[in-house]
Formats: C-alpha cells, structure tokens, sequence
C-alpha cells in the first residue's frame, strides 16, 4: 500500500468569524424561558451591494460571474424560507467596526477589509448587530482579500457561490451545524478537494432548509421533536450542554435536521415534514467538534460536550423504533444518556480519491466509489460493523482494507455502491465495534442530482 499524505485537511478553514451571538438552527430561549428573536423582523431584507464587486480585486479570478453568485447565494435561502432581499448599492467598502453598525447590510469584497481578516485564513466573515430584544438589525459581509476565489471550479480556489450561501446563513442568524454535508458545516473545501470542484455547499441540504424555516417559515403543516438531555450519572444527573442531536427519515436515511444542546440540556427540531424519523444523539467529537458551533451567545463557553457520552438511536412511543411526527404537532422526547470519558470508536475524517478530509463526499446515482474513514478505534471493525442510514446505499463486505495515511489514527477503506433511485441529500455512515459502541458521520454522503 502506498503512504498518503493529509494535505487536504489543511484547506479547510473556519467559515465565519463571528463578532457577535448568533442563534443556533432552532429558536434561542433566555433563562427565563422568553423567547428571543435572534432573527430579522423586517421584511425584506435590504442588501446593499458594494461597488466592489463591480470592480473586485485580484484575489477574485478575473471573469468569474461575482454578481451572479451573489444574487443565486440569497435565492437560495428565498427560496427555501419566508424571506425576500432587497437589492440595492452601495460605495462602501469595509463592513461596519464590531462596536458601530451604520444600519447598512453590506456584502463586499474589497482588499481594505484586510484587517478585519488580519492572518486567518477564514474566506469568509460576517459580521451582525442586534438591537436590546435580540432582533437582527444589521448584517455585513465581507471576503477575505487574501484568499482566492472563482466561480468556475479553479483548484486551489474557494467557490464564490458556496462562501456567499453560507455567509449569508449567518446574515440570517444561523450557527454553524454539525451535519457534516450541510452548507452551514464550519469549514468549506477548496476547489480540487478529492480532484473535484468544490460546488456541494451551493445547494442548501435539507438541515440548512429546516434550520432557516424553524426561524422564518413557512412551519403550517410541520411538526416538531423537542426534548432534553440528561446524564446518567453515578454521582447525580446533569444535563448535557454540547450535545449533538439530529434525525433522519425512516424510510430513505436522508438527514433532515439537526440541533446542538443548549446548557439546560434543551435541543429542538422544526419544521419536520410529517412521517416517521430515526432520532440520533452522539457527543460533538468527531470531524465537526463541539468548540465549532458557536462563539458565544447560549453556545458561550462550549468546547466540548459535557459530559461525553455514548451514541444513542432514540425510541418513540411504546418503545417503537422511529418516532412518528403528526403534522401541527410537537413530540417532547427526551433521554438520560450514559457518560464516558473516553470512547474508543471515534471517527475523525473521511475521503475518497486518495485524500483525507472532513467535507462531505459528492456521489452520484448509480456509481460505485472507494471510501476512507479515520479515526480511532476503526482499525478494530468487521465488515458487519459498516453500513449506511439510506437502503439504497450498499456496502461490499470484502473490500474492507486498511490503508496508510500519515495520521496518528489507523484508516480504513470500503467500497460503496449508490443505487440509481436514491433521492438527493445527505446520508450518514454508522459504525459499529464489536463491543455494541457505535457512532455516526452524520450526513457524509453527499448525493447530487444526476
């Protein structure tokens, strides 16, 4: 076998660097069980447009459509929610100093917000205000001068489309998820990762569309799992702050939504379409950890879960496998976990086509694929102990193998097999050791439309 190097993993960089609180993918609560709004009231938005991206700097590959991504970024999030943008234009060039909005929602790319970047290499910041109820009054973003970006697939370069989707999520008060296929995943390829462009995250993943419709709408119809988490302990229950919670359809595997715990243990999940679900809970330790969701606000002081605890599948009622959404109705489930300090299945990355990373793998109907999970503890799975969340997905048992990677962790390949019906969207591998412990890369499939 020959030895591979990690070097895809250092492209992927944090998205946003957050000034200011942002809400979580479901509506914030004060301590006092107020609702706060952690969103826009008004409606529409008004963006203002700098002139810089008429004329963009260098870092911007000459020829790429910069208006074009801008304006299909906010379609896209219209498209998906109760939300509508105003265009209009502006001469400003830098977003507003983190202590002073001016009340102008700007997107710029100019190189004289350099300092707002200084040496981090995120492509992208965002920057929000809020006003003493926790409404959004402003919101500026900016490109980093110091990265490249194209809109036609360069290697090397970050995608325009898929920096400005992702931006403009935290323009709309959403944290980062920890669905690993979802556009609000924390980090975002460069184009050339796995020798392919990096176009997945232009597309909102069904966690995106039900974390922006949980603020804005459209929610008639829908229903809702809500509930706490609380640690089993020796010595006496806690709840779980940090802790990752998410579902999927029963009867295709797509991940549909997602929440993290607050401190009090809460999670919530909108905007579920009636059917039956698949609850999953696990400990935020894997390619997305927990000090990635948040840098303040109820997320303040979190990074790590805790306590840790093992991955649980939820049941619903009368111990039935799936918990069952009606619509208009809310379904409180709540779980006592079981804490451990140290787990020894613990996947870190994921890859195909002879690299390593944590972005999510873009397959394609049909097609048979060659897939790397590392971490610890994979070196000690049977082939029984891999498989995936949709049934459509198949795994061939006689192509487990162990690969050479220059990681502190053993890695491991399996082929795959995409069945021509599946539906897009983002599936889960589930890994399970010999001992029953088990855990989730939640939402690593990527599936593309044909």
């Amino acid at each position: 076998m020959n030895r591979k190097t990690l070097s895809a993993i250092t492209a992927l960089l944090m998205l946003a660097g957050m000034c200011a609180p942002l809400g979580a993918y479901s509506i914030q609560y004060r301590d006092n069980g107020g609702v706060r709004a952690q969103r826009w009231v008004s409606n529409p938005i008004i963006i203002a447009f700098s002139t810089s991206l008429n004329s963009p700097p260098p870092n911007i590959k000459a020829g790429s459509d910069l208006i074009g991504a801008t304006r299909r970024a906010l379609q896209h999030w219209s498209n998906a929610a109760n939300i509508h943008f105003f265009e209009t234009t502006s001469t400003t060039q830098t977003i507003s100093p983190a202590n002073a909005g001016d009340r102008v929602n700007l997107i710029t790319v100019s190189a004289d917000n350099a300092p707002v970047f200084g040496p981090s290499e995120n492509p992208g910041l965002t920057r929000v205000f809020y006003d003493s109820g926790g409404a959004i009054i402003e919101g500026d973003i900016a490109l980093n001068p110091n990265e490249s970006f194209s809109s036609d697939g360069t290697p090397g370069s970050y995608d325009l489309e898929s920096t400005l989707t992702h931006e403009i999520g935290h323009l709309l008060g959403l944290e980062h998820s920890a669905i690993i296929g979802a556009t609000m995943q924390p980090r975002q390829p460069r184009n050339g990762l796995y020798g392919l462009p990096a176009f997945t995250q232009r597309t909102l993943s069904d966690d995106d569309v039900t974390g922006v419709r949980s603020l804005y709408g459209p929610r008639a119809g829908s229903g809702s799992i809500s509930g706490k988490l609380m640690s089993n302990g020796f010595a006496r229950a806690q709840t779980v702050f940090g802790g990752h919670v998410f579902v999927e359809e029963a009867a295709s595997g797509r991940v549909v939504a997602s929440s993290v715990t607050l401190a009090n243990g809460d999670y919530h999940l909108h905007g579920l379409a009636p059917g039956a679900y698949r609850l999953i809970g696990q400990a935020l330790n894997g390619p997305v950890a927990a000090a990635d969701i948040a840098a303040g606000g109820s997320y303040s002081g979190l990074t790590e879960t805790t306590p840790a605890f093992r991955s649980f599948v939820g049941a619903g009622l009368a111990n039935q496998q799936f918990i069952n959404v009606s619509a208009n109705a809310a379904v409180e489930s709540s779980y006592f976990v079981f804490p451990h300090s140290g787990p020894s299945l613990r996947p870190q990355v994921i890859g195909m086509n002879g690299e390593l990373s944590i972005a999510a793998l873009p397959l394609l109907p049909g097609k048979t694929y060659t897939i790397y999970v590392g971490g610890d503890g994979v070196d000690q799975l049977n082939a029984d102990g891999i498989s995936l969340s949709s049934p459509l997905i198949l795994v061939k048992p006689a192509s487990l193998s162990l690969e050479e990677f220059d990681t502190p962790y053993p890695v491991i390949s399996f082929e795959v097999t995409v069945g021509a019906n599946i539906q897009p969207g983002e599936y889960s591998i589930r890994l399970q050791s010999e001992g029953g412990e088990f855990a989730y890369l939640a939402g690593a499939l990527t599936i593309e439309p044909r």
